[in-house]
Order: C-alpha cells, then sequence, then structure tokens
C-alpha cells in the first residue's frame, strides 16, 4: 500500500535550472519513496549498452515481433544491476507493485519471460537507479528541482527517448519553452 505522502507511482520532471549531467532534462519514475528515503528511475536518457548486449550476456533470444527496446541510463546508483518495469505481472520472484498493474523488478527471469513473449506486455530495462536520503528528495522539491506529474504510460513505454522530458511537461498543460530556470537572475 502506498503511504500518504508518498511519490510512488510519479514522474519527477527536472526543471530547467538543473544541471547536473545525471539528470538535466531528465524524466524519473519514481518507484519507491519512504521517509528513509526514495529510489527511481530514469526514464529518458539512453545506455550505451543494447538490448542485444544485454540478452547476449544473459543468454537470452529476442521472439518478439517489436523492434528490441532501449536500454536506458537508470540513474548513477549502482550502475551494473537491471531494474525492469513491466506490465503484466508475471510468476517470477523479486518483484514489487509500483503502481496498479504497473511492476519493478530486479530479477533476471522477469526480463527471460518478457523477451520471449510479446504477450507480456510493455517492459522497460534501465541499468542503474537514482536513490535519495530521507529528506533529501523533499529538500529537492522545496528547491523547485523537479516537477511532479501522474504517470503517463504512454511517456513512460511508447514516446521516444528524446521526446519523453517535453511530453511530460507538455502533459502538465505546459509549454516546455515558456520554462525559466527558477534559479536564473533577470537582467535589465
Amino acid at each position: 500500500m502506498k503511504q500518504e505522502g508518498s511519490l510512488a507511482g510519479m514522474f519527477l520532471i527536472a526543471m530547467p535550472g538543473l544541471k547536473d549531467p545525471n539528470f538535466e532534462r531528465s524524466v524519473l519514475f519514481v518507484c519507491s519513496h519512504t521517509r528513509e528515503g526514495a529510489l527511481g528511475l530514469v526514464i529518458n536518457q539512453p545506455h550505451p549498452t543494447s538490448m542485444r548486449d544485454v540478452m547476449r550476456q544473459l543468454g537470452l533470444t529476442w521472439r518478439r515481433s517489436d523492434e528490441l527496446p532501449q536500454v536506458y541510463q537508470g540513474g548513477p546508483v549502482a550502475l551494473d544491476r537491471g531494474f525492469i518495469l513491466y506490465e503484466k505481472n508475471l510468476d517470477c520472484p523479486g518483484y514489487i507493485e509500483v503502481d496498479h498493474g504497473l511492476y519493478l523488478g530486479t530479477n533476471p527471469d522477469i526480463l527471460r519471460q518478457l523477451v520471449g513473449d510479446e504477450g507480456n506486455g510493455r517492459f522497460l530495462l534501465a541499468l542503474g537507479y537514482s536513490g535519495w536520503a530521507g529528506g533529501q528528495l523533499e529538500a529537492e522539491l522545496r528547491e523547485n528541482t523537479w516537477l511532479v506529474s501522474g504517470i503517463n504510460r504512454s511517456v513512460l513505454f511508447d514516446f521516444p527517448a528524446n521526446v519523453r522530458w517535453s511530453a511530460a511537461i507538455r502533459g502538465l498543460g505546459f509549454d516546455p519553452t515558456q520554462l525559466v530556470d527558477p534559479g536564473a537572475h533577470m537582467v535589465n
């Protein structure tokens, strides 16, 4: 059950003033958020490792009719660990339900099932994750580092990486070109 005030299942959208190269113009999906901290995945920064490389390492074969998906740089923590967001509840241990019908898992058997049958639905693979200590994310929100948005599964799974940031902002009713850096000073 989601805790009151939890951002689990939500998007964090980087404001233009966020210049950290790990998060500049990023969209994160918050997977877990408690008093102890938060965990999220960047969903719009392609990883240099391809899905073909990941499958080769795990001895998997793509049996679906759709194209191989992009692998994403989920964040700067645990870069050698895979995190899978997926829609169909599979009979595999090692997952949590983040949102209704949306799961996060780390068990390679989840990926084995997903690449073998397109009936298992949409998924996203990220290497690494983004983490916050207790109170850290809340402080960043007070500093206007992030916009918070409800999840849009089309942005999460279907849109190309290079348009996810602007699409997520447009989903809030804003034109991304009209956002300003809250830390910038106006010069007369």
